[in-house]
């Protein structure tokens, strides 16, 4: 008997950042072990060009007025999925459910569990660090009741579902501390490129200069605070270190604050809303991701390993990259003196381009998370 699934997720598929490509390719993932799938997800735009064929797509439209959106806030309803979900489930029946990120299944976790299916759970971060860190993109009238809400659908998911899958590892261990008396089905499952993986090699070229790249989104807190951080912070120190250093930061719509400090600084090129994030990294020879704040998986260090960078991170952005640094392709630091230390090993380290671009084909594609994913529903017997 052939399993139905149903995937469920609130992240716009057509968006180009963290959040809608780690869901990808979970969609991508699991339509490899389901062959009868079916995706409900915000209507946006069409994401046919993201999403296998092997899926059934019912978009989920959201006709509410922004007042209509404010008032439901108060009473739980963060987004349009639940009513949408709720009346999908009167004439559609499945065996499993995907919950692609907690906050997607606000005021729904008892509903799928009174279907009969049995509830996976995709757990992009842990909401309470997140919202610590990012509350202040939200304004503050709809701020405390997503948060309160968020929170309780986590904790919901947590104890409801047969399996909670996380980015890192790290995340997997705050929840399995947080009922240590209860098996919650916790495991890391880690991410994947939702595109193919090509082979690739790189010219032997002899290095000439110390260019270092930072890329990701410059207007998100989380991003530009931990970015001017490291330029106040560790930016004198990478002078110091390697005097001829050149940094590039391109993302989308720098602060004017990045933007006044980048200007006195003769050896930083500041690209706003580059068209090309990959040509930028091709001429490149470090890549930095200075993030130190939040959970889950910073997959913009994923734009350094598909050019064969080498990775300079703070230690909250080395999460769910362990296997980068025991194999010596990320350097992590968590203060000024750890950096210096960091900096100086990654730039004495010997290092091929081809060499890191094989760890990263082998680490993130498809067929890479699938098999990690194949694994632990076997274990559960959900395969």
């Amino acid at each position: 008997m052939k399993s139905k699934l149903l995937f469920i997720t609130c992240h716009k598929l057509s968006g180009n950042n963290g959040g809608s490509n780690a869901s990808k390719g979970f969609i991508y993932s699991f339509a490899k072990l389901f062959e009868d799938c079916s995706l409900i997800y915000p209507e946006i735009e069409t994401p046919n060009l993201y999403i296998p064929k092997e899926y059934k797509l019912f978009p989920c439209r959201d006709p509410r007025t922004k007042f209509r959106k404010g008032f439901d806030m108060y009473l739980g309803v963060v987004n349009a999925l639940r009513n949408f979900v709720i009346h999908h489930l009167r004439s559609h029946s499945y065996d499993i459910i995907v919950v692609d990120h907690s906050v997607t299944g606000t005021g729904l976790a008892g509903v799928l569990k009174q279907s009969g299916a049995k509830i996976i759970t995709i757990h992009h971060n842990v909401e309470r660090d997140y919202l610590r860190d990012n509350g202040k993109e939200r304004p503050v009238i709809f701020r405390y009741p997503y948060n309160y809400f968020a929170k309780k659908s986590e904790k919901n998911c947590l104890k409801l579902s047969s399996v909670n899958l996380t980015l890192t590892e790290k995340d997997a261990g705050i929840f399995r501390s947080w009922y240590p008396n209860i098996n919650i089905h916790a495991y890391c499952l880690g991410i994947c490129e939702y595109r193919g993986i090509l082979a690739k090699s790189f010219p032997l070229v002899k290095k000439n200069s110390n260019k270092f790249v930072i890329t990701g989104s410059l207007c998100f807190i989380q991003s530009l605070k931990p970015i001017l951080e490291f330029l106040e912070i560790y930016y004198p120190i990478l002078k110091e270190e390697c005097p001829d250093c050149e940094l590039v930061i391109a993302g989308r719509n720098p602060s004017s604050e990045l933007i006044d400090f980048c200007k006195n600084e003769s050896n930083i090129s500041l690209i706003p809303n580059p068209e090309n994030i990959e040509s930028l990294t091709q001429e490149s020879n470090y890549y930095i991701c200075p993030i130190n704040a939040g959970s889950g998986i910073k997959l913009r260090v994923l734009d350094g390993l598909k050019q064969g960078l080498p990775i300079l991170c703070h230690e909250i952005s080395s999460n769910g990259y362990e296997m980068l640094i025991e194999k010596g392709c990320m350097f992590s630091y968590s203060d000024t003196n750890t950096f210096r230390q960091a900096l100086r090993h990654l730039l004495g380290a010997n290092l091929s381009k081809d060499y890191i671009y094989s760890i990263y084909a082998n680490s993130f594609s498809v067929d890479a998370l699938t098999i990690k994913l194949n694994k632990i529903l076997k274990s559960e017997k959900i395969l």
